[in-house]
């Protein structure tokens, strides 16, 4: 019977502490929610100090470099008393800190490059995150600094100024003051053939041939029959009938790529000429995709 009278006295006890325990564990603030975020950095030769990185408790930071660092010299401050994880491998470092930072506390990630260049260290700033905690940083050490941009702008358009002086607004004028173009340029029309049996789908409709002391250049109008794929040019060859390859130096069309039914002009571009001007020549025109190749015989130049 004494116990039967003890027992609602320990149920009320136990039910106090109960709610104690709930309220007290309600109390506690909520952790932070943090938005994850991606970002690059270039590299200063000015300043071994960089940037800051933003880290928190339980959240992995992982930095990636373009060039390779030296393991050994990767130095983490407050490694042991902060950190739960640190690895270190040939072109990344990444952190998981097991505290988060205080608002006032900062420590130092200091990092050395395995060849030597300028700049041969960097220093980053570990600070406690806020909303945004960097989860991954791209760092950049060989991209170029706005001087560096700024100067090879400069020089551009004064190769550009000068360029233009030489030429002109373009056009035949153009062409005569650049010196491309002179009395000695021969222009010929040839009839382009395709070997008998080619089953690449593309008809020739015509060829004429430019030629100069110092370039020549052949066009052919091409035909993408009706029924055929899509057709790309991107890769031309062209050798004399005794099989010595001459240089091409570009191949230009009017249209990236010829659809089905689809006529095109392309232009090959050659150096001086080695070969004699009676010479046929064998072209070969071909899509960089799929290998699909139109061989054109006769062609002069």
């Amino acid at each position: 019977m004494e116990v039967l009278q003890h027992v609602p006295y320990f149920s009320c006890r136990l039910s106090l502490l109960t709610l104690l325990l709930a309220g007290v564990a309600a109390a506690q603030p909520a952790p932070p929610t943090r938005q994850l975020r991606q970002r690059a950095l270039s590299l200063q030769t000015t300043s071994p100090v960089e940037a800051s990185i933003h880290v928190a408790k339980g959240v992995l930071t992982t930095l990636t470099f373009d060039s390779q660092l030296l393991p050994k010299s990767v130095m983490v401050q407050g490694r042991d008393t902060h950190f739960e994880r640190v690895v270190v491998e040939e072109r990344t470092v990444t952190l998981k800190p097991k505290v988060d930072l205080a608002a006032d506390e900062r420590l130092l990630l200091t990092v050395r490059f395995a060849d030597g260049a300028a700049p041969q260290e960097a220093i980053f700033i570990l600070i406690p995150a806020g909303e945004q905690v960097d989860a991954a940083v791209e760092v950049l050490r060989r991209a170029r600094n706005a001087e560096a941009l700024q100067l090879e702008l400069t020089q551009v358009q004064a190769q550009l100024a000068a360029l233009q002086g030489r030429c002109g607004d373009g056009g035949p004028t153009g062409l005569i003051l650049s010196g491309l173009l002179d009395s000695d340029v021969i222009t010929s029309v040839f009839k382009a053939a395709v070997p008998p049996g080619n089953a690449s789908g593309l008809k020739v409709e015509r060829g004429v041939g430019y030629r100069t002391r110092a370039w020549t250049v052949v066009t052919v109008r091409v035909r993408n029959l009706v029924g055929q794929r899509v057709w790309s040019p991107g890769v031309a060859r062209l050798s004399t009938a005794r099989g010595q390859s001459i240089q091409v130096k570009s191949l230009r069309t009017d249209k990236p790529q010829l659809a089905p039914g689809e006529e095109g002009l392309l232009l090959v571009e050659t150096g001086a000429p080695v070969w004699q001007a009676e010479e046929e020549l064998l072209l070969e025109l071909s899509d960089t995709a799929n290998g699909r190749a139109l061989p054109i015989r006769g062609v002069r130049l």
